[in-house]
């Protein structure tokens, strides 16, 4: 089971990752360092917005520092 699964992603979304997994492997090597640091509200945004930033992208691991600062954003108090 990928880690992003425990995180209640829609199918879309979990789609959307898997896509970009396979179009970029590093991109699973990313994942697997900065999903452990992230709570689990932080990681489930930084999920939905790699998600969304994802399809289509030629460099899927490029959408990552935007889904970083999203889930950043998103756990400012």
């Amino acid at each position: 089971m990928p880690a992003y699964d425990e995180h209640g992603l829609t199918p879309g979304e979990r789609s959307a990752i898997g896509a970009a997994l396979g179009r970029d492997p590093a991109l699973g090597a990313e994942l697997e360092l900065i999903l452990p640091v992230l709570d689990a509200a932080a990681g489930t945004t930084f999920l939905r917005e790699l998600a969304a930033a994802s399809p289509g992208a030629e460099r899927p691991a490029a959408a990552v520092l935007e889904a970083l600062v999203a889930a950043a954003h998103d756990r400012r108090p």
